[in-house]
């Protein structure tokens, strides 16, 4: 049984959430507990880490929009950061880039949250 290796992060006022393995039916309810449990805990300014995501289905886009839903209504925004190729090819597929911020870097994904919240606390 594969298990998907989570850590969670805070910077500044963002939750970055490390994903590690194979995002699939076995371990999407894994990120989905885990994840709502970070923001419950930390925030609604959601990063999903996706440097170390090897490969991710259609039931791992499912959590990541039911997540993407879950910031939104808690005030918050949902990016994703550093994907692969393959990961890139999937989301742009279904069209999730349109809602959900993709950022080459961690680093590029924080600035932009970081603006992103101010932006809010000003109008």
């Amino acid at each position: 049984m594969h298990r998907l290796g989570l850590n969670t992060r805070v910077d500044n006022h963002s939750v970055i959430v490390e994903i590690e393995g194979d995002l699939d039916i076995a371990t999407a309810g894994d990120l989905q507990e885990h994840v709502l449990s970070a923001v419950e805990e930390h925030g609604p300014w959601l990063i999903l880490d996706l440097t170390g995501l090897d490969f991710m289905d259609s039931s791992g886009l499912n959590v990541v929009i039911n997540i993407y839903r879950s910031v939104k209504e808690r005030g918050g925004s949902l990016a994703l950061a550093a994907p692969n190729e393959r990961v890139t090819k999937v989301v742009r597929l279904v069209g999730l880039h349109r809602q959900v911020a993709v950022h080459r870097t961690v680093p590029a994904a924080i600035n932009a949250m970081e603006a992103l919240e101010a932006q809010q606390e000003v109008g």
